[in-house]
């Protein structure tokens, strides 16, 4: 049953069978504390939106080897306008144009979409301007600041990094940013979601900036054209359907002694049980694993007692208003039983399917993590090799990582018992087989690694994100993304289809009216022609040479001043076509929405 509110629910273990009733035992076991947003909302809550879009020189190349391809920043500017047509009018947005350092010109405030405000942003996105290098942390520090001066902070705020290079002024990461430096308080402030565009961006930087700042990262390395816009759907619908703001869990057991939670990219508020979730939209579900133990009794054969087991609690503010905090609580008992046999079960406490699918998921983030480190390395080996150039794009480096992936991902399915047991328990883990699969081949295709890094956020933080794996083995898309985010995407499919649509009419309509142009043009120099053949020759026999003088040269005038004529005429319907042509082109770009191709 659907929630009307948030909620908070717990998957634990059957009942435990205490197996040696003569001596005391000590007891793991593993549990899902779920927390559940409702799939609809009454009302939308107003967002303000902050766009950080990297201008650099490199967003001005072909979105693909095709050079009559359109550029990534004219791709991306399509993209801007869709999500810009999509925000409601209680929404504000801000446009940040930045290469090494904000771009002034082509920067905004944070301006009211209602009213003309729609068609100025769109103006302002038409006339951005490829040109310079890639620094990211300027820019972050510029959008904060802007959220932080907002007289009005009704509005949740979300920040969007758009980028295709490379960050050349700073290290991204936990090897180069200490706990105490101000930029980690900086991003926790508001989500950052990052979109790498192009096998050349980064995406551990990206991923890293996303993770610390609870945003998702999509790794968009093919098929810009669509993915693009599919990526900001899946991004603004999320945004559209907050329904919950600092959202927090709470775990404890008055009988169990809590060993671990694990609650992927979601960070853990001391010792407390506590999980901070930030923001729900509507229809998510966040999944957290909870490890427990429990030392028994020397107890006699039958039933026993019943402890109580987990207890959970979400506390949030729901989204409009933010004013008012709302709580859900939940908790399970864990009756015990005793009973006497020779033979007990190898695991008296066998993990429930929710259960066991969510710690396959958590040890397949551990696996690839561990593959990012190695891959890492080798791209420190390689920069040293080459006196500090990086190497990253290498496809050699990513054939080795292709085989290293795939090496370790036999290895764990062969080894590990949660994934054999996993079909045992109707847990139908495929999908995931199918995704790493993906990844081995868009490595060896020196696509990079931004697949493993997208996916790692999507999961991590059980969130919908685009990775760049092909569709059909997407686990994430059909599992992460919420009904607003699949509406969304098809809308934008709309779009896309309407855009192809109206480029064939347009181009079928331009190539009409040019024939048309050029056709009366042939008419006029055709009819010049005919004159100029219809007038009599002068040609005469010798004898009559000197009474046909006279004619000749009144007819050599005329040929004359026909040629002269003809030039002048045809020159001026020449230009009237041309300017005819420009007028008609700016009336298909107002129709259409485009001109034509080029």
């Amino acid at each position: 049953m659907t929630p009307e509110k948030v909620s908070v629910s717990i998957a634990m273990s059957p009942p435990i069978l205490l197996i040696d009733y003569s001596r005391a035992k000590p007891l793991n076991g593993a549990a899902v504390v779920r927390v559940e947003a409702p799939s609809f909302m009454k009302n939308h809550a107003p967002i303000d939106l902050v766009t950080l879009i990297n201008i650099n020189q490199s967003m001005s190349w072909p979105a693909a080897s095709q050079t009559e391809m359109p550029s990534r920043l004219d791709l991306l500017k399509n993209a801007m306008k869709f999500i810009i047509r999509q925000l409601g009018d209680d929404d504000r947005v801000a446009i940040v144009a930045f290469n090494d350092q904000v771009i002034k010109e082509y920067t905004t405030g944070i301006l009211e979409i209602s009213g003309s405000g729609r068609m100025a942003i769109e103006k302002k996105v038409d006339g951005l301007v490829a040109k310079g290098d890639t620094a990211f942390k300027p820019s972050l520090e510029h959008a904060v600041k802007l959220l932080d001066d907002r007289a009005d902070k009704k509005r949740a705020g979300f920040i969007v990094l758009i980028s295709d290079g490379l960050d050349g002024q700073f290290k991204w990461g936990d090897e180069s940013i200490t706990p105490t430096d101000p930029i980690r308080g900086l991003l926790r402030k508001y989500p950052v979601h990052t979109f790498g565009l192009g096998k050349a961006h980064d995406p551990r930087a990206l991923h890293y900036i996303a993770n610390i700042s609870y945003g998702i990262y999509s790794s968009i390395t093919d098929n810009l054209e669509n993915k693009i816009i599919e990526a900001f759907a899946v991004c603004l619908a999320g945004f559209k359907t907050v329904v919950a703001v600092d959202v927090c869990v709470d775990i404890r057991s008055s009988s169990l002694l809590i060993t671990k939670i694990d609650s992927g990219g979601y960070i853990l508020r001391g010792s407390t049980g506590g999980i901070l979730v930030g923001t729900l939209y509507a229809g998510e579900v966040k999944d957290f694993i909870v490890y427990f133990s429990y030392h028994t009794g020397s107890w006699s054969s039958g039933y026993h007692t019943t402890l109580n087991g987990i207890a959970a609690s979400v506390t949030y503010k729901e989204a409009p208003g933010r004013q008012s905090t709302a709580t859900d609580s939940c908790s399970v008992s864990l009756p015990i039983h005793v009973t006497d046999t020779v033979y007990p079960p190898e695991n008296p406490c066998p993990p429930y399917p929710m259960v066991l699918q969510q710690m396959v998921r958590l040890k397949v983030l551990d696996l690839l993590i561990s593959v990012l480190k190695e891959f890492l390395v080798l791209k420190g080996e390689a920069a040293s090799a080459v006196h500090g150039k990086e190497g990253g794009d290498d496809p050699v480096l990513q054939a080795i990582a292709a085989s290293l992936l795939q090496r370790k991902w036999k290895e764990f399915k062969q080894s590990d018992e949660s994934w054999k047991e996993a079909p045992r328990n109707f847990v139908n883990l495929g999908g995931i087989d199918e995704d790493i699969s993906a990844m081995v081949g868009i490595l060896k295709r020196g696509l990079g690694v931004g697949c493993i890094h997208s996916w790692l956020s999507s999961y991590q933080m059980q969130r919908a994100t685009i990775t760049g794996l092909p569709g059909s083995h997407m686990v994430a898309t059909g599992q992460f993304r919420t009904p607003a985010m699949n509406a969304m995407v098809q809308e934008a499919h709309r779009h896309l289809a309407k855009e192809a649509s109206a480029q064939d009419a347009g181009t079928s309509i331009v190539c009409k009216r040019a024939v048309e142009l050029l056709d009366g043009v042939n008419k006029r120099f055709d009819l010049w022609c005919k004159l100029d053949h219809d007038l009599p020759r002068t040609n005469q026999p010798s004898s009559h040479q000197e009474e046909g003088h006279e004619s000749r040269d009144i007819t050599d005038v005329l040929h004359g001043n026909i040629n002269r004529a003809r030039q002048h005429d045809i020159y001026m319907a020449a230009d009237h076509a041309i300017k005819q042509w420009r007028s008609f082109l700016t009336s298909v770009e107002k129709t259409h929405g485009h001109g034509p191709d080029k």
